[in-house]
């Protein structure tokens, strides 16, 4: 009898676990996207936008939702900007024949999920992926080849085709991120579209 109720007692004790560390609210763990982000560039989407989006008000506007804002505008070419508010988040360059040449975004608010680290608007981190730049207009745009999107950056073009000299651009602030539907650094008749006619090379 003693015995029972000596395994009873044993099978009613417990042991006190340690408490989980607390997880701050906004913090965002190193390689995954911040929670804070709207829209997503994927390789192959940048959200619910695709390489085979139309690239016209009605098309995008039902892409992204009644949320946001679809406003054409003439810069030397047609950009359909997608707005938050007055914020702009990013912009689409259509084709010539209206479908889809690339996306530029200018806004935090749109997260790279093959580089999180890479932040919109934020100084730039861990040029270690980074395998080429090409200079568009006197800006550098910047992207390890085979990947869907390059980031930008407001200095001069100089210096910048080897390991070391694209480590300098650590620090300095990612002034946008191009989504393009055909991989950068491959051949550019990935699409059978030919090329808008507004020039690409001069930043916005």
């Amino acid at each position: 009898m003693r015995m029972v109720f000596a395994l009873a007692l044993a099978g009613c004790a417990t042991t006190a676990s340690p408490s989980p560390t607390p997880v701050l609210a906004n913090s965002t763990p190193r390689g995954s996207v911040s929670t804070g982000a709207l829209f997503t560039i994927e390789p192959a989407a940048l959200g619910p936008i695709r390489a085979d989006t139309p690239a016209t008000d009605e098309a995008i506007q039902a892409a992204v939702g009644s949320r946001y804002q679809v406003k054409s505008v003439d810069d030397r070419g047609i950009e359909l900007h997608v707005l938050l508010g007055e914020e702009l988040l990013f912009y689409v360059i259509p084709n010539d024949d209206g479908s889809l040449f690339n996306v530029h975004c200018t806004s935090p608010k749109v997260a790279i999920a093959e580089h999180p680290e890479w932040i919109i608007g934020a100084p730039f981190q861990n040029s270690a992926p980074l395998t080429a730049c090409e200079c568009w207009g006197t800006r550098p745009m910047c992207f390890r080849s085979g990947d869907h999107v390059a980031v930008g950056f407001q200095i001069a073009c100089d210096n910048l085709d080897s390991p070391a000299g694209r480590k300098a651009l650590e620090g300095v602030r990612i002034q946008r991120a191009v989504w393009n539907p055909v991989p950068f650094g491959g051949p550019s008749s990935g699409t059978s579209s030919p090329p808008p006619s507004k020039s690409l090379l001069v930043p916005p």
